[in-house]
């Protein structure tokens, strides 16, 4: 409930909307320098983080609806089924 209350907060708020765009961003950076560390190599790195950071936020979305009643975690799980399943199509 409180989740999408602030979703609501953030669309109708353009410093809140740029706020939350920098934190995405230095979300991404951050797992990209995860994966660097752990021997990923660039472009997949910031690619790879770039997508995570996505299918998170998808997920997170989904999450926030009232209507919704599943987890977090399902909801989480289903975004990166879906987001190798494009990548799959994508070939």
């Amino acid at each position: 409930e409180f989740s999408a209350r602030l979703l609501a907060v953030m669309a109708s708020n353009s410093e809140l909307r740029e706020r939350a765009t920098f934190k995405r961003a230095a979300l991404a950076g951050a797992m990209e320098d995860a994966l660097r560390q752990r021997g990923v190599p660039d472009p997949a790195a910031g690619l790879a983080a770039e997508l995570g950071v996505g299918a998170f936020y998808r997920a997170f979305d989904r999450w926030a609806d009232p209507a919704s009643q599943r987890t977090l975690t399902d909801l989480t799980r289903e975004a990166f089924a879906e987001l190798r399943a494009a990548l799959v199509t994508l070939g």
